[in-house]
């Protein structure tokens, strides 16, 4: 497979957005493996999580193929969108990982102020990880809006050359 058609395989929106989630879920059980000390505890620690080890991923990926999209129709001119996609998509991993940062405590348990923040985590990991899935459908709304705003300027001035 040549450079050129490497590049524009992760030019595809769908493509981006799918490698996004997966990589998502990979960095999720990466941390939580990490935590509990074997991968298959990790993975056991992640599906612990409910209706957010899906939701997490999907939205992400939903957020980042938005993105790739307007990065390729705009002619990866740095926007506002772009800044928010990249913010929305870090504030989601990081509901995540504040999520599964509880775990640590299992390694270091003498270590006060991780017994203190690991109960806090616990006990709000749930609205931690909506408000970063707020975060992200906030993020994910303004580049669609963008998108729009942005393939209606484009088609007028392909009107206005022709």
């Amino acid at each position: 497979m040549s450079v050129i058609s490497i590049k524009s395989f992760s030019k595809n929106p769908y493509v981006f957005g799918i490698s996004a989630g997966i990589l998502v879920i990979l960095f999720n059980i990466s941390i939580a493996s990490l935590a509990e000390g074997s991968i298959e505890k990790g993975y056991q620690v992640f599906l612990t999580n409910g209706i957010f080890v899906y939701l997490i991923p999907f939205a992400v990926g939903i957020q980042m193929g938005l993105f790739r999209y307007h990065r390729n129709i705009t002619a990866g001119n740095i926007g506002g969108s772009e800044k928010m996609g990249m913010a929305g998509s870090a504030t989601s991993s990081l509901t995540m990982v504040a999520c599964c940062l509880h775990h640590v405590s299992d390694l270091l348990p003498a270590v006060g102020f991780i017994l203190a923040t690991s109960s806090f985590l616990i006990q709000y990991k749930d609205a931690i990880i909506t408000i970063g899935l707020l975060a992200n459908m906030i993020g994910s709304a303004y580049i669609a809006r963008a998108i729009l705003k942005d393939r209606s300027l484009i088609a007028e001035a392909e009107k206005s050359v022709v």
